[in-house]
């Protein structure tokens, strides 16, 4: 009996010892997916993140469910821009509308482009899920990221069932990754393909038909020939799109121009941006971030003097007019004059800058808009990497404190 007794208690160890075995190597292997997909980040960064998805999930459900999570997804968005996928997961799944599936949606689409395609299929499969109990647009939304993701693995069939009969503000969207991922041999017949979806005359259409033109234009970019024909091919067609969509068409293809490194040609479009803004009166809010957006890109081409002073000329014209914005909207407005500091090299300025930043986002006596601004303010510090100085850090987390009713 004795001996009976000691095999199965030998069988029951060996058992036991390769379930721990199995266990251990399934949490080493996902563990090193995680370590694989997650960039390491300064503390304060890491600091910064969770306080802004904190901030974000602070906001009540009811009745502000949309604003907390369209919150709640920036901060995701921001995770994947700073490569932190694992924790832009674990983000997800704390979501509570539809934005939980175009998140899940999102994290696909960067796994593939990462190359961590593991739980790929898993997140397409919850977006689904998630996207047939939305309704209208959002769910198209969702649709249409998944069908990107398919089209980047080269999924067809799968990548077209999901693009099909999606509003037209959706219409269009996956072409501009088809472009992304296109060979030499596709250009004349996506060129074709383009053309015939801004035959429809569809203005969201058009808009996304655009975006694919600029994604062909960065990835032809070295063959001047298809480069300049995708180029004339948005300057032509966009004469019914706002100046702003213009403004930010021809921001994008500086962008390129300079991951190219290609100053020249980028010049040349940020001046043409400049002079389509200078042309028009806008409201501060708007003008504001567009000439911080054009400083950026005009100090990545070189034209460092002409930047710093412009990015001067903005603070000053905020500073001196803020009175004309409702102060609902001057966080937002002055937050990219923030980054665009960082951007030229003046991190001080950039910290003075998101101290005002800070400070404009709790004008409003309620705490919704207040939690909005503070956390996407700290997302931004995040992404530009602006560590706040101690003064800073104490007033984050004391306006987070007192963050309540009424919200």
């Amino acid at each position: 009996m004795h001996t009976i007794i000691a095999k199965l208690r030998l069988h029951f160890l060996l058992l036991a010892g390769t379930a721990l075995f199995i266990f251990t190597c399934s949490c080493d292997r996902k563990a090193g997916e995680a370590a694989v997909s997650d960039k390491p980040l300064a503390v304060f960064q890491n600091k910064l993140i969770d306080i802004a998805f904190e901030t974000a999930t602070s906001i009540p459900v009811n009745p502000h469910i949309k604003d907390r999570s369209r919150a709640q997804a920036a901060v995701v968005e921001t995770c994947l821009e700073l490569s932190q996928s694992k924790r832009a997961l674990g983000f997800i799944e704390r979501i509570d509308n539809w934005r939980r599936g175009s998140c899940y949606a999102d994290l696909a689409f960067y796994c593939v482009q990462h190359g961590y395609t593991v739980d790929v299929e898993r997140y397409l499969n919850l977006a689904g899920q998630i996207s047939e109990t939305a309704e209208d647009w959002r769910r198209d939304r969702i649709r249409i990221k998944i069908a990107k993701t398919h089209t980047v693995l080269g999924q067809t069939k799968q990548a077209n069932q999901f693009e099909a009969d999606v509003v037209d503000s959706e219409a269009g969207k996956v072409a501009g990754v088809k472009a992304m991922i296109s060979d030499a041999d596709s250009f004349d017949e996506q060129m074709k393909t383009l053309e015939a979806l801004i035959a429809i005359g569809n203005f969201d259409i058009l808009k996304n038909v655009l975006q694919a033109y600029a994604q062909l234009f960065n990835r032809f970019y070295n063959d001047t020939k298809q480069r300049s024909l995708a180029e004339e091919k948005i300057k032509t067609s966009w004469d019914k799109l706002p100046v702003f969509i213009r403004m930010e068409l021809l921001m994008e293809l500086a962008g390129f121009a300079l991951d190219h490194e290609d100053q020249n040609k980028a010049i040349e479009l940020v001046n043409e941006a400049q002079l389509l803004m200078d042309d028009h009166q806008w409201p501060l809010e708007h003008r504001i971030p567009m000439m911080a957006k054009l400083v950026g890109l005009r100090f990545r081409a070189g034209d460092i003097e002409n930047a710093r002073t412009d990015a001067d000329t903005a603070i000053a014209l905020f500073n001196a007019q803020k009175s004309k914005i409702v102060n609902i909207y001057r966080a937002e407005a002055l937050r990219p004059l923030a980054q665009a500091y960082q951007s030229i090299g003046d991190t001080e300025a950039a910290l003075s800058v998101y101290k005002q930043v800070v400070e404009e986002g709790v004008k409003n006596p309620n705490s919704r808009p207040c939690a909005e601004d503070l956390s996407a303010t700290c997302c931004s510090m995040a992404l530009y990497a602006v560590e706040p100085d101690a003064e800073l850090w104490i007033r984050i987390h004391q306006i987070s404190e007192e963050l309540g009713q009424p919200w």
